[in-house]
């Protein structure tokens, strides 16, 4: 009876302690709150400039990242604010200090409207790296391609296998995969940062793209569009540059 107890037992521990094991190796996540805001007419210098001179409520919050929308869908900016590894709301925050109250109020003021969406990412620091103005595009704040996704229904985990794939050969300088927590629609929201038009132009030029596009299971690069428009119902793309 004992040796029947034990071979019983022995399956379920070795299951448990690999199960532990799996916890403890999968990376690190960490939250955010992304902003997508629509300038009220004449308003968006002033928004930039808000968000340029933002207060912060004390010296460990992180600043917010600041993008400026270029060329795409029908909004002026991208913020996102970084949360650490969890987040709460407070119905009863109290008075805000006289810096953050009189921010809120001038953003407020400055658009005409603006979505809030929760999302999963990569820890701060790699995702600050990964979307820093690379040196050779101080000036200009660099080109960032940004693409959110909609999944079709039940088809959540096929398109996320589809983007790590693509966002595994890409060929722009790095990239950051934000997966949605709460929010607006879009499920993924992908990022590509490149130094220059010309690397962006050079990348979706690279004649080994389709080499490395097999590499990760594509038939050539031409394969990655078809595919994940198997497993999405919408996806915008917008070029971006970095403001703060």
């Amino acid at each position: 009876m004992k040796t029947r107890f034990l071979c019983l037992l022995l399956p379920a521990l070795f299951l448990t302690v690999a199960a532990l094991a799996q916890q403890q190796e999968a990376p690190a996540r960490e939250l955010y709150r992304v902003h997508f805001f629509k300038a009220a007419p004449g308003k968006l210098p002033d928004l930039v400039e808000a968000y340029r001179n933002a207060p912060l409520p004390d010296n460990r919050t992180p600043r917010p990242l600041v993008f400026r929308h270029r060329v795409g869908g029908d909004w002026d900016l991208m913020v996102i604010y970084p949360l650490g590894a969890k987040a709460g709301l407070d119905a009863n925050p109290g008075p805000l200090p006289p810096a953050l109250a009189r921010f809120r109020e001038r953003v407020m003021a400055n658009y005409a409207w603006h979505t809030d969406t929760y999302a999963s990412g990569p820890p701060l620091a790699e995702v600050e790296k990964a979307l820093a103005v690379p040196e050779a595009a101080k000036g200009s704040g660099g080109v960032y391609l940004v693409e959110h996704y909609t999944a079709l229904p039940g088809h959540q985990k096929a398109l996320e296998d589809v983007l790590r794939r693509d966002l595994a050969i890409a060929r722009a300088g790095s990239t950051v995969l934000l997966e949605h927590v709460q929010g607006a629609s879009w499920d993924f929201l992908v990022a590509f940062r490149y130094a220059s038009w010309q690397e962006w132009a050079a990348a979706e030029t690279d004649p080994a793209a389709d080499d490395l596009a097999r590499r990760q299971g594509f038939a050539d690069s031409d394969d990655i569009g078809l595919q994940l428009r198997q497993h999405m119902s919408a996806h915008q793309d917008n070029f971006l540059s970095r403001v703060q």
